[in-house]
């Protein structure tokens, strides 16, 4: 009886290395596809109108054309755009007045942009 408890506290043993044996043939094996990004992003859902949409992809063919870039380093671009307008002007509390809502703020920044 000691010889067979002594058997089945060495079982699995097998299965352990091979466990460590896949780990470890796993890291040594190059990725499939295209080389990541240098700069990882975080999938995020974006509700865009249709408008926007063909805006995006109109922008993104005529960039595209001059350099490899994907539509979320746009919208990263544009994000981080939008934020020196916002420093620049003093954010959105020195325009409280004017701004209340979407459609005035994007009034606001487009004119901001054609000043």
């Amino acid at each position: 009886m000691a010889e067979k408890k002594g058997s089945r506290a060495g079982q699995g043993t097998f299965a352990k290395l091979y466990d460590v044996h896949e780990q470890l043939s796993r890291r040594n094996t190059k990725p499939l596809g295209r080389p990541r990004k240098r700069v990882q992003r975080k999938p995020t859902t974006v509700h865009l109108t249709q408008s926007e949409i063909r805006s995006l992809s109109q922008l993104h063919l005529s960039v595209n054309e001059q350099l490899p870039i994907n539509r979320s380093e746009l919208v990263g671009i544009a994000i981080d755009a939008l934020k020196l307008v916002l420093e620049e002007n003093g954010g959105i509390s020195a325009q409280e007045s004017v701004v209340r809502n979407v459609e005035t703020f994007r009034q606001w920044i487009y004119d901001f942009i054609k000043s």
